[in-house]
């Protein structure tokens, strides 16, 4: 209801994988043909249930950051696209959004080919460098800030980072949604950091959305 109030449209988002992770952060589906299959099914019933509901639902997102990293006739991108398939079959109208290995990372669409069908958004992260986006975090240090020329973080150094992502981009003319970018709210430059990253995709007509409205104070953009 809210979402038709206000006239926003909604991104469902399959955010934890069935079988969840296993060693290193490698999500289990991709490597035990059971929770492969739920994952599937698990898109079925999503798509039933939302089908019909273009003034409400924007897009499928598949699974949030998926991460293999034992490779197997499984695979990460095959896998989403058996779960694609299975919503194409079932409500062939709604955008199909899917992410890149490794967390969604950008430097994976070096690796990444085009799913055959239409109307589908590539997703990638950019928390670039991780030391200094995530400082504070997980006993990572601090005192690190941006741009720093010694370290040789500054806009270009982003642009690099997401050159994987716009060669894919123009090479299949793919539409590209950064689904998630951010800096530590106690960062040093993190106001800079966000300037720079949002005129890079801006400049390059990319959709975007900031991790996160009040989620968490230390990534609370407030």
């Amino acid at each position: 209801p809210c979402v038709r109030l206000y006239g926003m449209k909604a991104v469902v988002d399959l955010h934890v994988a069935p079988g969840g992770r296993g060693e290193g952060g490698q999500m289990n589906m991709f490597v035990e043909p059971e929770y492969a299959a739920a994952f599937v099914e698990t898109w079925r019933r999503i798509a039933r249930r939302f089908r019909g509901n273009a003034d409400a639902i924007y897009g499928y997102d598949l699974i949030n950051e998926p991460s293999q990293v034992e490779f197997c006739d499984c695979g990460y991108w095959d896998l989403q696209r058996r779960a694609a398939e299975a919503v194409r079959a079932i409500d062939p109208e709604t955008t199909i959004i899917v992410e890149s290995n490794q967390w969604a990372s950008p430097g994976e669409f070096a690796h990444l080919g085009a799913l055959d069908m239409d109307n589908v958004i590539y997703q990638a992260h950019l928390y670039a460098p991780l030391e200094y986006t995530h400082q504070g975090v997980g006993g990572r240090k601090t005192g690190l800030a941006y741009p720093d020329g010694k370290k040789g973080w500054n806009r270009e150094y982003l642009v690099r980072m997401l050159a994987p992502v716009r060669a894919f981009e123009k090479k299949h003319r793919a539409k590209i949604y950064i689904g998630e970018f951010s800096a530590i709210a106690w960062a040093e430059g993190a106001e800079r950091y966000l300037a720079d990253c949002i005129s890079i995709f801006e400049e390059y007509g990319w959709d975007w959305t900031y991790h996160a409205f009040r989620e968490w104070p230390g990534w609370d953009v407030e």
